[in-house]
């Protein structure tokens, strides 16, 4: 993998297993940015790169947080300006997690265009975890 991965190990100025689930999260950013820049089809490659970001900005900015996000960029013909536009979701992530404590992740969700039941936020960042590597998997 040739960018650096932090290890498991809870990032400066996060709660324990809320650092865990961030550090979790990164590594699992890592490995969609390396898939996408190995991606043979630039357009699949953004397509998948907004769906991960869409969905990170749902729940974490708009569900948890209640803060906009940077605007998505125009075009699909090249993936670098999808990975910057990941890194300034994952700021604003980082951001709005940051303060919240280890007893924060037993709080009730409701995560937008979703008529299910409220998932804890433990539940909703152990599913981004998930789709994420769903993503990576698939290009």
């Amino acid at each position: 993998m040739t960018q650096q991965i932090r290890s498991l190990l809870p990032p400066g100025g996060f709660s324990n297993l809320v650092g865990h689930y961030v550090a979790a999260l990164d590594v699992g950013l890592a490995y969609v940015r390396e898939a996408a820049g190995a991606a043979g089809d630039t357009a699949t490659a953004c397509r998948a790169l907004q769906a991960v970001g869409e969905l990170e900005s749902r729940w974490v900015h708009e569900a948890v947080g209640s803060v906009p996000t940077p605007p998505a960029p125009e075009s699909d013909a090249d993936v670098e300006p999808w990975l910057g536009w990941l890194d300034a979701v994952r700021t604003i992530s980082i951001m709005v997690l940051r303060p919240l404590q280890d007893r924060d992740l037993e709080r009730l969700i409701h995560v937008p265009n979703d008529d299910g039941p409220a998932r804890t936020l433990k539940r909703v960042l152990a599913e981004l975890l998930y789709l994420q590597g769903r993503a990576a998997g698939t290009l």
